[in-house]
């Protein structure tokens, strides 16, 4: 059986089972786990197949982009412990972007409680959170309105971005896969975009459950930030790729991720759980 055969037939088995072991794709295959592992490895890079606890399943699509309210309530503690990592990337005297997120909500927190801060933003609640600080220095985007997330996009948006000498950015994600990150509107996708463009260093700043989920529009490349800031449930296959990307990679351990202790650490650059 030629590759290009396989590789079909094994996502013909995971389309019709939702998730595949290696061991039941290696039965069904009747190739070796190198073989398997290798198929997949490729396909996880185009994005084709996503790794989950107990083996591989499809990308889930993301249509629309949750609310400002629904995204507080999830993963808190590993937001938290994100922000701790990203706040100490943050170095004396840099004007900081902050994208719109609740995971970025939590840093802005984290950074007020420093002597000064120095903020360009599109979220209003960032803008808020980050405004409670006496030294705070804060630049709201103009821009359309996306109510339910609290933050301003699109063109204008873009296009003010343009006038600030960015020291660090860090962009969230609703969806990211070992591409990059993709969004639902081009109106959120221009503006990430022109971040990337007029910053000095950018950082992905996203809990691990976001991996995995696929939205209409390719954003931002990979290769094009410094480095991850996640947590440890982070898949060793994404890891493992963004070491051969050379992006630095910093995970935040949580309670809730003892498991990760056990793992062998991984040859990338950061903090490891």
């Amino acid at each position: 059986m030629i590759p290009e055969e396989r590789r079909r037939q094994l996502l013909a088995i995971v389309t019709e089972h939702g998730v595949a072991t290696i061991p039941q794709l290696t039965e069904q295959l009747g190739v070796s786990h190198m073989t398997v592992r290798r198929d997949i490895a490729l396909l996880e890079q185009g994005g084709r197949v996503v790794s989950v606890s107990g083996g591989i399943a499809l990308p889930s699509r993301m249509v629309l982009d949750a609310s400002h309210e629904t995204k507080l309530g999830l993963q808190p503690i590993e937001k938290r412990e994100i922000a701790a990592l990203a706040a100490a990337l943050v170095e004396p005297g840099e004007l900081v972007y902050l994208d719109a997120g609740t995971t970025t909500l939590a840093l802005a927190q984290r950074l007020a409680e420093t002597e000064r801060v120095d903020v360009v933003t599109n979220d209003l609640a960032v803008a808020a959170a980050a405004g409670a600080s006496a030294a705070a220095q804060v630049h709201l985007l103009g821009g359309r309105l996306d109510a339910p997330n609290q933050a301003t996009e699109g063109a204008m948006a873009a296009a003010a971005v343009s006038q600030f000498n960015i020291g660090v950015a860090f962009l969230s994600a609703s969806s990211f896969d070992l591409r990059g990150i993709s969004v639902p509107t081009d109106a959120k996708a221009v503006l990430k975009r022109a971040v990337v463009d007029h910053a000095e260093r950018v950082y992905l700043l996203t809990d691990s459950t976001k991996y995995g989920r696929v939205a209409a529009l390719r954003a931002v490349a990979l290769t094009e930030f410094d480095g991850l800031i996640t947590d440890s449930r982070l898949p060793e296959t994404a890891r493992a790729h963004l070491a051969e990307l050379g992006l630095e990679l910093h995970v935040a351990s949580t309670p809730a991720a003892e498991e990760a202790a056990h793992r062998a650490p991984t040859t990338v650059k950061g903090h490891t759980a």
